[in-house]
């Protein structure tokens, strides 16, 4: 004996009736806010200082020269400069202990790009260091003896 509440075939399809929702489904898309172009006589907003071309290595605010130091910035040491550029200058040590942390991540790229080979400039700008041709810090801070 069957039960009268459960019905024994499927009903029949209705290709017009809306699908049922299905967990599988994906979510209806939402409905994309409307554009509103910028009020009339609207001008990006200029900053202090800045050129209209854009930055390039061959600037020198490239690499913070000219920058005010952060507050609590210490003078450096030339011999503690010189050293690290010597010894382990291909890894830009020297250039993040001066404050060109720029320089130095660009010093690890070419490095690594080159297998080593770059990892001389790292030693001439050691050597510069010590014999004075490089005297002061990314922020224009004298290096002290």
């Amino acid at each position: 004996m069957s039960d009268p509440n459960t019905p024994t075939d499927p009903p029949p399809f209705d290709p017009a009736a809306p699908a049922a929702p299905s967990w599988d489904a994906p979510p209806a898309p939402a409905a994309a806010p409307a554009w509103t172009p910028p009020p009339a006589g609207a001008s990006p907003v200029p900053v202090a200082g800045a050129s209209s071309s854009l930055p390039s290595f061959l600037q020198p605010n490239f690499m913070n020269v000219g920058a005010p130091a952060p507050a609590g910035w210490a003078p450096k040491q030339k011999m503690v400069a010189g050293l690290l550029g010597i010894l382990i200058g291909s890894l830009g040590i020297h250039s993040f202990y001066m404050g060109n942390s720029k320089k130095g991540i660009i010093q690890i790229v070419a490095t690594v790009v080159t297998c080593g080979l770059l990892g001389i400039w790292g030693f001439v700008e050691g050597i510069m260091i010590l014999i004075g041709n490089i005297k002061t810090d990314a922020y224009g801070v004298p290096l002290t003896e």
